[in-house]
């Protein structure tokens, strides 16, 4: 089966380099040639095209360019024939796209950047005309580089904000334990590392466990202990209200941005 990938930036090579992985043939074309002739040369069944038409025929292309530069392509992959279009263009509503390449087989991806190590959350909307096998395909796909949720379109902000944009959050959080970590004696270099064994074993715990976040956390919380106290503090700074805005300032920035794009 052939995949082809229009743009090969950090998310177009990730995902080259997944479906590699997986067994797929990949053929990959940029307008900067030496990306996708770099790309190629790391596996045998990655290929560079010479030229953005040469993608036809595919199985599938997943077009992998920033939105900006959309516009620009809309014509010349009007013409490129397909089994399946996949974009993952942020901010680029599946109606938008399907005006602008005359079909509905489109599915629209919104993985986030831990694509590069096979652990992307992507989410997944498809157009009204794609079929149960292209479905099937554009899952398998996307789980090649991570975890993928089919939801409704109208979702996709809120799932921006808690994923696309809440592996930021988390970053945040990770840099701020790890300073209090330094400030209570331990060096940064270590103090980030155990932040980020101790995330990896706390969401491996949720995920085992299937158990509720509030539950998880009143088990780790004895009676006028140590937890109980670092979790007042929180509250008291309203770490939970000042996530759930954040989650929200994100989701209501990506539907501003799709309201551009229909316009």
């Amino acid at each position: 089966m052939r995949i082809s990938i229009i743009g090969c930036g950090n998310m177009g090579s990730a995902i080259a380099l997944a479906l590699s992985d997986s067994g797929y043939d990949v053929a990959l074309y940029d307008s900067a040639k030496e990306k996708a002739d770099e790309c190629a040369q790391e596996h045998d069944n990655i290929t560079a095209l010479d030229a953005l038409e040469e993608a036809g025929g595919s199985d599938a292309i997943i077009i992998a360019v920033k939105p900006q530069v959309l516009p620009s392509l809309y014509l010349s992959l009007r013409e490129i024939e397909t089994g399946l279009w996949i974009s993952i263009a942020a901010g680029v509503p599946l109606s938008v796209l399907e005006d602008h390449l005359g079909t509905d087989n489109i599915v629209r991806f919104m993985p986030n950047i831990a694509a590069r190590s096979r652990k992307s959350v992507t989410a997944v909307a498809a157009g009204n005309g794609v079929g149960t096998e292209n479905r099937s395909l554009a899952l398998q796909i996307a789980l090649s580089f991570g975890s993928a949720y089919f939801i409704s379109e109208d979702l996709f902000p809120a799932f921006i904000g808690i994923s696309g944009s809440g592996i930021a959050y988390m970053l945040e959080a990770m840099h701020y334990m790890a300073m209090g970590g330094v400030k209570a004696g331990i060096p940064y270099p270590e103090a980030l590392s155990i932040v980020r064994d101790t995330m990896a074993s706390t969401a491996e715990l949720q995920k085992e466990s299937g158990k509720g976040a509030i539950e998880l956390e009143t088990m780790v919380c004895s009676a006028a202990g140590t937890t109980i106290e670092g979790v007042k503090a929180l509250a008291d700074r309203s770490f939970g209200s000042a996530l759930m805005n954040a989650v929200q300032a994100a989701a209501d920035k990506s539907i501003e941005l799709e309201a551009k794009a229909r316009h």
